[in-house]
């Protein structure tokens, strides 16, 4: 009775792995799927882009001088006709107050001069026989070549040059906006055309793009463009427009220390109230050089050779089958599938997987 139960035991675990065997294998995969819908499918590139002001104002010293007064620091925002930076004007005064001197006493002596000559009486005099005409004539020619008119012009003109120093000494603000780059500090000494510090005008924004000359054939100015800014809770998306490209090439350093031919692009950004820009930030610009919407697009890296042509794994009814393809209109990830699917086709996502074969039970 014991040998008997030992057989039926042994024939029981014999089954056991004889089952494995047989039904193990047919165990389903484990694959990552992708149900397929109509989607928008689209060429693009990515370039830096570097946020520039709108206008810049550069500011330059036309009279030199020592800095007395600097009233500004790199960032400060100001407002059109603020005092900016102020020159030693001190020697400017002296001289000004000299000529204004010198000025009051050459009209006062040409007015002397004149009340001496009075040639109208002396032409009545003349005329009516009281005194010679010798005596007329000098007193004409010493008029018309007094040299007091011709002292006081130049006077004048001293006295409107160091006016015109005097208002040059204080540099003003021309219009609003943010100061950047000061270039001087108070106490030094600055020659003529000396630069001082530069004003973004009015807190606008334009940004750069440096795109491959055989990359740039495909856009054009009013072409829209998307604009990443890198923030740590997800990034910033905004729109922008291209307004200019750049009629030549410039040559530049790629990351790799090659020598690129690059033209510049010129983007005026929409930005919304959550991004801040300041010049120099640097973000990603996404060009779209042309898209397809509405078609089946699956991941190039789904697609496999199969008899001349390229296919896909495909699941139907849990189970896996191979389906020829055509494909269209790609991008660098994606390819649409022109036929051979339909809207709400399961597509096996990796045709490498290990096991994977035609009827092979699928589950994700």
């Amino acid at each position: 009775m014991k040998k008997k139960g030992k057989l039926i035991l042994g024939a029981l675990i014999l089954l056991g792995i004889v089952g494995f065997l047989v039904f193990g294998n047919k165990q389903a995969l484990q694959a990552d799927l992708l149900t397929v819908q109509p989607s928008t499918i689209a060429q693009t590139f990515t370039e830096d882009g570097y946020v520039v002001p709108e206008k810049e104002i550069p500011l330059y010293t036309s009279t030199g001088g020592k800095v007395t007064v600097l009233a500004v620091q790199d960032g400060e925002k100001v407002q059109h006709g603020d005092l900016l930076l102020s020159f030693d004007a001190t020697e400017l005064h002296l001289q000004l107050r000299q000529l204004e001197g010198q000025l009051k006493s050459l009209q006062a002596q040409h007015e002397l001069e004149q009340s001496k000559l009075e040639l109208d009486k002396l032409k009545q005099l003349y005329e009516a026989g009281a005194i010679s005409k010798k005596e007329y004539e000098d007193a004409q020619n010493a008029a018309n070549y007094s040299t007091f008119p011709g002292q006081i012009e130049a006077i004048q003109a001293q006295i409107a040059a160091v006016q015109h120093k005097l208002k040059e000494s204080n540099v003003y603000a021309p219009a609003s906006g943010t100061i950047t780059r000061v270039e001087v500090k108070e106490g030094m000494f600055l020659a003529p055309g000396s630069p001082l510090m530069t004003l973004h005008e009015n807190d606008n924004y334009l940004v750069e793009a440096y795109v491959l000359t055989e990359d740039v054939v495909n856009i054009q100015p009013k072409m829209q463009v998307e604009l990443i800014q890198d923030n740590p809770d997800g990034d910033l998306v905004f729109p922008g427009t291209i307004t200019k490209i750049s009629p030549a090439a410039e040559e530049k350093v790629s990351a790799l220390g090659l020598l690129e031919q690059r033209i510049k692009v010129t983007i005026k950004p929409d930005i919304p109230e959550k991004v801040q820009l300041k010049p120099g930030y640097v973000l990603d610009v996404d060009f779209t050089l042309s898209k397809k919407e509405n078609v089946l697009a699956v991941p190039k890296t789904a697609l496999f050779p199969f008899e001349g042509g390229e296919a896909l794994w495909v699941v139907r009814n849990n189970v896996a089958q191979i389906q020829p393809v055509k494909t269209g209109f790609e991008n660098q990830q994606e390819i649409v599938i022109t036929e051979g699917l339909k809207a709400g086709d399961t597509v096996i996502l990796d045709p490498q997987l290990e096991g994977l074969k035609e009827g092979a039970r699928i589950s994700n």
